[in-house]
């Protein structure tokens, strides 16, 4: 597509696909350092993932590099509320994940004796009756043991947001929804303009942080192939109830997890088989008895709470579980990715946006940035993450 035909013909320094978190967050490190930008969402801003996710956030990965992404990525979120003028509302209520198997206990050990301990992040490793102790209302029965993160916790996604959105606003970042990218046009091997639905830009940058969508939406107007692929989560919320849990749980073995809001509510999921690809937002009655049923089974005093709602939303999975960031030396100059967080986006999201933000602005990649470069899909260099929830 042209300029003309109707189009709203701009000018800008970067152009950014997709108005969510890790868009946004990019959107505003780049004007921060003086970059004119526009952000192009084909819906309306943080209409995917970065809205519809369980507000959580944790240090503890299954390998070096995630766990050293995921610990600066932390102090930068729980900086966010200072930084945005919006109240994130962070609650360091711990991640406890409950065991049933003597290898799965021994590889938990081993991570944090390797891992987690060095890097200053060590986990407590709990008996079975210290479980019982410590979170009286868990049904133990079948436990080994349980391990205990209490740098971990929760956030209120929507009001970072839209701090990351009026912040951008200030800083001249034009918004424009409902506006899907539809062609990028590309001469002498660089960017020169994007043409969505409504808009035209004239830019030499584009940025693609467009969640799940964003390896379509590259191969579509590029030809690029990223290896991103959506998967839907579905998750739910109860009435709210007087204090119950006290942590976020996850139950290795039957993927559940659960949470209590500060309102009251229940919070989880459980993770069952399927559901690769754009299936339509929705929720299924398999999945509801299934979270019910192991909520209810774990935490016996919740059998009379009601569910008040129920949702969905995607992973961007890559093929490793790692996002990926960067550019390739063969893409046309100009063109950047930040996307496949694989279920931690918003808790890495801002930290990676200002990363490739500086990357952009003077062309120097910081070191914690090389292992999550696109190029490791080529070399097979894959950052091979098992802890995912």
């Amino acid at each position: 597509m042209s300029e003309g035909r109707g189009l709203i013909s701009l000018t800008a320094d970067a152009v950014v696909v997709g108005a969510g978190i890790v868009g946004l967050a990019v959107a505003y490190y780049l004007a921060r350092r003086g970059f004119s930008v526009v952000v192009l969402e084909k819906d309306y801003v943080g209409s995917g993932s970065s809205t519809r996710n369980a507000g959580r956030y944790r240090v503890h990965f299954g390998n070096k590099e995630n766990t050293e992404f995921a610990i600066r990525a932390i102090r930068k979120l729980e900086s966010l509320s200072g930084e945005l003028g919006w109240n994130g509302i962070f609650e360091r209520q711990g991640y406890l994940w409950l065991v049933r198997r003597k290898e799965v206990l021994e590889n938990y050990e081993r991570l944090n004796e390797e891992l987690w301990r060095p890097m200053g992040v060590p986990v407590q490793i709990l008996t079975v009756e210290e479980l019982k102790d410590r979170f009286p209302y868990i049904n133990t029965q079948g436990l080994i043991g349980a391990v205990y993160g209490p740098q971990d916790g929760a956030f209120h996604h929507d009001y970072l947001v839209m701090g990351y959105y009026e912040r951008a606003l200030d800083l001249g970042v034009r918004v424009y929804e409902y506006s899907e990218v539809k062609s990028i046009s590309v001469e002498n091997g660089r960017v020169t303009s994007v043409s969505s639905s409504d808009v035209f830009v004239r830019t030499k940058n584009v940025v693609f942080a467009a969640g799940a969508w964003t390896g379509d939406v590259m191969k579509r107007t590029l030809n690029i192939d990223v290896p991103i692929k959506p998967v839907r989560r579905e998750i739910g919320i109860t009435e709210p109830v007087k204090p119950i849990i006290n942590t976020y749980i996850i139950d290795t073995e039957t993927n559940l997890y659960l949470g209590q809001t500060m309102r009251g509510e229940i919070l989880g999921s459980i993770e069952l088989e399927g559901g690769e690809g754009f299936l339509p937002y929705g929720n299924t009655l398999t999945w509801l008895t299934a979270w019910a049923r192991e909520a209810v089974r774990l935490v016996p005093s919740l059998r009379r709470i009601r569910v008040m709602r129920v949702w969905s939303g995607y992973y961007e999975m890559t093929p490793d579980h790692s996002h990926v960031m960067g550019r390739l030396s063969t893409w046309p100059e100009g063109v950047y990715v930040l996307s496949g967080f694989s279920g931690h986006g918003f808790m890495f999201g801002p930290y990676a946006a200002e990363l490739l933000a500086n990357y952009i602005a003077n062309g120097v990649i910081d070191p914690i940035m090389k292992p999550f470069l696109p190029d490791r899909f080529v070399t097979g260099n894959l950052i091979k993450e098992l802890l995912v929830i």
